[in-house]
């Protein structure tokens, strides 16, 4: 898959695409992405609401390719580097999502199937 990151992007659009394709997976960016001088960033706005020109109107644009063989840490490295962007990843376990930590080098597949197997 290709994300396509653009100034006018919702981040809350780039996690649906996320998880539409790997659906017992989640990212989420993290609050301290964005710099409190932000135009446009009000304190209370959840970030999923806010587009990638409110974090960074300086920010390069361009396309993530994600594949299911990409592990966390790769994924995670495309968005910083890449964009500035910091990430978290989730794995749906039952009702939750947890974080994950322990297993960042594993697969998108092979996170995916784990949250599948528990769901």
């Amino acid at each position: 898959m290709k994300i396509i990151i653009s100034k006018d992007r919702f981040l809350d659009d780039i996690k649906k695409e996320f998880n539409n394709a790997f659906p017992y997976l989640k990212i989420d960016f993290k609050q301290d992405t964005i710099p409190a001088t932000s135009i446009g960033f009000r304190r209370n706005m959840p970030i999923s609401q806010l587009k990638l020109g409110d974090i960074n109107k300086d920010s390069p644009e361009g396309v993530i390719s994600i594949n299911e063989n990409n592990s966390i840490k790769q994924i995670a490295q495309k968005f910083a580097e890449n964009f500035g962007i910091k990430t978290n990843f989730f794995r749906k376990s039952g009702n939750l999502w947890l974080e994950i930590k322990m297993t960042g080098d594993w697969s998108l597949k092979q996170q995916n199937d784990s949250g599948m197997e528990v769901y």
